[in-house]
């Protein structure tokens, strides 16, 4: 019977311990599962920025893309422009010529 007390005093106590242990770890877990969805929260929110920010830049390349082509139709316009103006200038003063030297 002595050695069964003498068993149950180291056992109770070592019981005690482990119980206030898992407690520890219960609530240092739910602390580490809270940190773990915040941060996965912030990196949903990150990730939704990211995809907006590049659907924005896309939208941006786009118009840049629209614009160089209507740049490059203008300057094409304006050098055929220039190229009649060249040539009408060039008929003018031939004819000019031609009425200076009767």
């Amino acid at each position: 019977m002595k050695s069964l007390t003498k068993l149950a005093a180291v056992i109770l106590p070592l019981t005690l311990m482990t119980a206030c242990a898992n407690t520890n770890n219960m609530t240092e877990m739910a602390a580490l599962k809270a940190s773990v969805e915040s941060a996965q929260s912030a990196a949903d929110s990150a990730l939704s920025a990211a995809r907006n920010a590049q659907s924005t830049a896309d939208t941006a390349l786009r118009t840049a893309n629209d614009a160089e082509s209507s740049a490059s139709s203008a300057q094409s316009t304006a050098n055929s422009a220039q190229s009649s103006v060249d040539e009408c200038c060039a008929k003018i003063d031939r004819m000019f010529e031609k009425a200076m030297s009767k």
